[in-house]
């Protein structure tokens, strides 16, 4: 089952990184283990074009003459540092 939220999702991504690199994991739970850190990759990432495509829009306007006319948000900065980017 996938977590609900982003924080959620990273926190069991990190749990599992635990387990994989304690070296304790036998071969057919680590293979189970990496397919759900590969499933939540999937939906963190998901989650993070979401998350981009609304601040565009919010960022956009809907061109009228009280619309912000900015450029849209660079993707790999975001990926890198949404955090920066959420502030400004």
């Amino acid at each position: 089952m996938t977590p609900k939220t982003f924080e959620e999702s990273l926190i069991r991504l990190e749990e599992i990184l635990r387990q994989l690199d304690d070296g304790q994991t036998n071969l057919e739970t680590a293979l189970l283990r990496y397919e759900e850190g590969v499933h939540l990759l999937k939906h963190c990432h998901k989650i993070l074009e979401t998350a981009q495509r609304k601040i565009e829009i919010l960022r956009n306007g809907n061109n009228n003459e009280n619309s912000l006319n900015i450029e849209p948000v660079d993707e790999k900065e975001f990926k890198t540092n949404p955090d920066k980017m959420l502030k400004e």
